[in-house]
């Protein structure tokens, strides 16, 4: 199976005894359209999972080649730091997805989530663009704690971030997958702030919770997150016309 056909099938909206593609949305005698909020609401949360799936694996290789005691090094740590940038946009548009998803008396509480999101995806693409053109010029090519940037990674990834998703989390009202995505989203802003603590503790022992939210739960989270923005019953059907 091609990966076109996997996208169309995973895309794939059961209205009736017809189906429409969601980018697509043409059927006989309809016109199904996925709303644009649905479709930036799917493409970033499955994009934020294949994501946190490709970099588990990076950091996976990574580790079998330097260990555990030793940093990951280039051409690995590049392809990490990548994956990080590519990441930064995506929280972004799932943000702006949720503003727009959300009911308007939820609106305010969305929009302190994209902001706080705007603010992540910031600090984190700052950090990983110096890494990865005056680091790479200067010789400087890991974060290592003690260190500045490490300091504003852990502000963005642990702070930021989980303020994010704590803010997002009461936009999804009601029972089902709204439930299992206000509680995944809540408990993965919680961790990603106790990380937070590590590093003002001085115990980066502390700061491995915030990893297991963003590096594990994240990834879940934006799962059951595609799965909401792709619900059937959010499909708004045109009656197709003909021109002329």
């Amino acid at each position: 199976m091609s990966l076109t056909q996997i996208l169309l099938k995973i895309g794939r909206f059961e209205t009736g005894s017809s189906g429409c593609i969601f980018y697509l949305g043409y059927t006989k005698g309809w016109n199904c359209a996925m709303r644009l909020t649905q479709r930036l609401g799917f493409i970033s949360s499955a994009g934020l999972l294949l994501v946190g799936i490709g970099y588990a694996i990076v950091v996976a290789v990574g580790i079998a080649q330097s260990g555990l005691d030793d940093p990951i090094v280039d051409p690995i740590l590049g392809v990490m730091e990548v994956i990080t940038l590519l990441a930064a946009p995506l929280i972004v548009i799932l943000m702006a997805a949720i503003y727009d998803y959300a009911t308007e008396d939820r609106k305010p509480l969305a929009l302190i989530a994209l902001s706080f999101g705007v603010i992540m995806a910031g600090l984190t693409s700052g950090v990983h663009f110096v890494t990865l053109s005056w680091g790479r010029q200067t010789g400087f090519t890991t974060l290592e704690w003690p260190s500045v940037l490490y300091a504003v990674e852990l502000l963005a990834w642990d702070v930021f971030l989980g303020l994010a998703l704590l803010f997002a989390a009461p936009v999804f009202v009601g029972p089902g997958l709204y439930f299992k995505a206000r509680w995944s989203l809540s408990v993965t802003g919680i961790m990603c702030l106790i990380g937070a603590v590590g590093p003002m503790a001085g115990d980066m022992a502390i700061q491995r919770i915030g990893i297991v939210g963003y590096g594990i739960l994240l990834p879940i989270s934006c799962l059951i997150l595609a799965f909401v923005f792709r619900k059937k019953n959010k499909v708004y059907p045109v009656e197709e016309t003909n021109a002329g």
